[in-house]
């Protein structure tokens, strides 16, 4: 099923540059045709979100698996989106205390928090002030991430974690997908605790 989407999914960005590229060969003026060739690039581009979100999606999400503090998996993500949140004007709030020991694999809890973290400033690109709040909780161990955004769309939220699911204008659908199966695969989960104007709330739960 998941292959069968795929293919639907890439024929489209394929068709789309197809069709720029032709409106390109016959375009008069320089400016037209580089109009038509930066489409051409940005549905490549698409193409290329799409075959490496489903390269990732194929791969087993089990590496060996660490003791380590769950601030360390933390700050490696904030590291990653840090940039994205400054362009963006995203205030970062810390919350939780440290030494909360979990034993999975190290770069998979990593990526999990790096999608949460960017979906988060994605969903405050419209939000003035904008503010993201991360808790470390202990007792089962769990990372809470909160923004203070519009939510997530009514209409989507009964299929968040179905494949090529998204409102995102560039959006490949695969994003949580890709994220709960790594939290599953290492003994965790990932949930959305609620939703609505102002306040989303997503939590990793991890293995002790």
């Amino acid at each position: 099923m998941l292959s069968a989407s795929l293919v639907h999914e890439l024929r489209q960005p394929l068709f789309a540059a197809r069709a720029m590229a032709q409106l390109a060969q016959a375009a008069s003026r320089p400016d037209q045709v580089a109009g038509h060739l930066d489409g051409v690039l940005a549905q490549l581009g698409t193409l290329d979100l799409l075959l490496r979100a489903y390269s990732e999606l194929s791969r087993s999400p089990l590496t060996e698996a660490l003791t380590f503090d769950v601030w360390q998996a933390v700050d490696s993500a904030l590291v990653v989106v840090g940039t994205a949140a400054r362009r963006g004007g995203v205030g970062v709030r810390l919350l939780g205390e440290r030494g909360v020991l979990v034993t999975a694999p190290a770069l998979a809890v990593q990526q999990v928090l790096v999608n949460l973290l960017q979906n988060a400033i994605e969903a405050l690109s419209a939000t003035t002030p904008a503010e993201l709040t991360l808790t470390v909780l202990a007792g089962p161990a769990r990372v809470r991430v909160v923004d203070n955004g519009p939510g997530v769309a009514p209409e989507i939220r009964g299929r968040l974690f179905e494949p090529f699911r998204t409102t995102k204008p560039t959006g490949t659908g695969l994003g949580l997908v890709l994220s709960r199966d790594l939290a599953r695969g290492f003994g965790g989960d990932l949930v959305l605790l609620e939703s609505a104007p102002g306040r989303t709330a997503w939590e990793l739960c991890l293995p002790a």
